[in-house]
């Protein structure tokens, strides 16, 4: 049974990837297949209580992120992929995965801001955001839609930080 849960989440981050990386979103069919692949393992493995265990894994990143996504700091394919990643894996897991994920994010941040050469710009805009909200105290998007010089696709630490999981590295 663990086979399976390992080989699944493996080629359901790395289809996600592709797509990310292809079209810049994580497609609502794979999202489900994810979702039905979750519920139909934590079915055999728990029986009638995988139903509950599922249902409250998949929601927790949806609950736990969607601040972010409110402020355009994640995207919804991201929080969807999370939530996919919680139903296979279960919370605790799934925050191993989590914590992990944003350190390899920060990491690609990092190295994609150097490389796109826009780190002081970057800074620059994040201490703004914080400066106008704290001075207007209303809370606002972080990012505009038509800014793109921000964006990295998220899937690529989340896949890195499940794979590894998954095979006892981290």
């Amino acid at each position: 049974m663990e086979t399976i849960q390992k080989i699944s989440v493996c080629l359901l981050v790395t289809a996600a990837v592709f797509q990310d990386l292809k079209r810049g979103i994580i497609s609502n069919t794979l999202i489900f297949t994810g979702l039905f692949g979750g519920l139909i393992f934590q079915l055999f493995r728990l029986g009638g209580w995988g139903l509950v265990f599922f249902l409250g894994s998949a929601a927790f990143p949806i609950l736990l992120l969607a601040f972010l996504y409110y402020f355009r700091m994640i995207g919804a394919g991201d929080i969807k992929l999370l939530a996919v990643l919680g139903g296979f894996l279960g919370i605790r897991d799934l925050l191993h995965c989590l914590v992990w994920a944003l350190f390899f994010g920060g990491v690609l941040s990092l190295l994609l801001m150097l490389y796109r050469k826009n780190l002081l710009q970057r800074f620059q805009y994040l201490a703004g955001y914080v400066f106008a909200s704290v001075q207007k105290r209303e809370w606002r998007p972080y990012r505009q839609k038509e800014d793109k010089s921000g964006e990295f696709p998220l899937s690529v630490p989340i896949a890195l930080s499940v794979c590894l999981f998954m095979t006892g590295l981290i």
